[in-house]
């Protein structure tokens, strides 16, 4: 008697730690029932605190839109360098794309918390409905739309070259935004429609370069400059499209300087810094234009490496970024 007693104690305590037992929820190892794949994109994050996995669980969404988009699109290569290793180039998504990735990483939302009762660890699910964030990718396609055939039509009209390599410009580039978000629409929806652009990239791209090789510019480079640098202005002026001036009647005339200083050896490693200059001077009034300046810096375990390195970031750097310097310093007046 005193046998079974005890048993039904025990029974009883043993079940009613059982229903006590926190059940994981279904959308930590698998699918969720109550956010279907097939209505919402989903992200996952795990950390220590729930605004850490909060930010893990975006960026778990938020990822599936840059490695898409970025894959197919032109990276920027942005140079890094570091006290414990040499300078490296890394790869990164245009401002544009980075742009509307952005936007988009504004519509998730956290739809669930649940925290392990073992490991304490928080665990999050984040949602982006994909109806609502395919209907605001068909707006902003629709704008964009918009946007081109005005930079066509101010290209068209202006009579000024450079305001007309300005506008064709910024043609060129809303539509390289387009074809960006064209990727990301088919990524919410499957069907992935929308409606036709009515511009063609790669016509935009041709005319472009026609009126870019209107324009003749002759480069040069101060006395002062590290050797190498005039292939390097000379190639990255090619590589903008401009017509590089042979004769004695540029239209404009750009010069280029940069001076490095060699800082020695710190913590193994032989460092260069300097300062990268161009500036664009009008020929027929000998007229500044404008200047630009970029901080040049990098790293190697020997001294050679590190002046090589130096060089090549301002050759990648003039090559990103020189056509739109142009650009802007000569439609700045």
């Amino acid at each position: 008697m005193k046998f079974s007693a005890l048993a039904i104690i025990t029974l009883t305590l043993l079940s009613g730690c059982a229903s006590k037992q926190v059940t994981q929820p279904d959308w930590i190892a698998g699918d969720s029932a109550g956010y279907s794949s097939a209505q919402y994109l989903l992200g996952r994050g795990q950390a220590v605190t729930q605004e850490e996995a909060k930010d893990r669980a975006r960026a778990d969404v938020a990822k599936i839109f840059q490695v898409a988009v970025v894959a197919s699109s032109d990276d920027v290569q942005k140079f890094k360098t570091g006290t414990s290793g040499p300078g490296e180039y890394e790869g990164q998504a245009s401002r544009s794309i980075s742009t509307h990735t952005e936007q988009i990483v504004r519509g998730i939302q956290i739809a669930e918390l649940w925290q392990d009762p073992t490991s304490k660890n928080f665990h999050v699910l984040a949602i982006l409905p994909r109806l609502q964030t395919a209907a605001s990718l068909r707006q902003q396609i629709g704008q964009l739309d918009e946007a081109t055939g005005n930079y066509v039509e101010q290209s068209r009209k202006n009579s000024d070259l450079f305001l007309k390599i300005a506008a064709a410009n910024q043609a060129v580039e809303s539509e390289q935004e387009r074809e960006s978000l064209q990727k990301s629409l088919q990524i919410v929806d499957a069907t992935g429609r929308a409606p036709d652009s009515p511009w063609h990239g790669a016509k935009l791209k041709s005319d472009l370069d026609e009126l870019l090789k209107r324009v003749k510019i002759a480069s040069q480079v101060s006395v002062d400059s590290t050797p190498g640098l005039a292939e390097i202005a000379s190639g990255a002026l090619a590589h903008a499209g401009f017509m590089i001036a042979t004769d004695q009647n540029p239209d404009f005339v750009l010069q280029t300087r940069m001076e490095l200083a060699d800082l020695g050896l710190k913590e193994g490693w032989y460092w260069q810094r300097g300062v990268l200059e161009i500036t664009l001077t009008e020929t027929t009034t000998n007229r500044v234009r404008g200047t630009r300046r970029w901080t040049i810096k990098s790293n190697a375990p020997d001294k050679d490496s590190s002046f090589k390195r130096a060089l090549t970031q301002a050759d990648t750097l003039l090559k990103q970024e020189l056509r739109t310097a142009i650009i802007d310093m000569a439609t700045s007046h």
